[in-house]
């Protein structure tokens, strides 16, 4: 019996040995790909800073301004354009009203020329 514990314990000693030499194994390529990765991520971080250099802070609070005071000139275009389409409305409807009280008076006249003329 104690010649068969002693092949059981061989053989998990056995065992444990295989699992762990599989675990640093498998551990030693996920480290290495994560250092290959890590480098290649490095390696377009400068890639990209070089190609697109970040604004400071006055830079952007400069840009911010200029968007705002835009926005600001925008709006007050946007209520000018409005109100001359409403003044455009206003003139558009006066002159049709000015057309239609021109042609009564000129029935007007005329039906008064003819009356005088008979």
């Amino acid at each position: 019996m104690r010649e068969q514990e002693s092949t059981l314990h061989q053989d998990v000693e056995h065992c444990v040995e295989a699992l762990q030499d599989y675990l640093n194994t498998e551990l030693a390529k996920a480290v290495s790909v994560f250092s290959k990765k890590a480098g290649e991520n490095e390696t377009w971080l400068e890639e990209i800073r070089t190609k697109f250099q970040l604004k400071d802070e006055d830079e952007l609070q400069a840009i911010k301004t200029l968007k705002e005071q835009s926005l600001t000139r925008l709006e007050v275009l946007e209520k000018k354009v409005d109100y001359y389409e409403e003044l455009c409305d206003e003139l558009e409807e006066f002159q049709n009203e000015l057309e239609v009280k021109t042609k009564l008076e000129q029935n007007r006249r005329s039906r008064l020329g003819s009356l005088s003329r008979d």
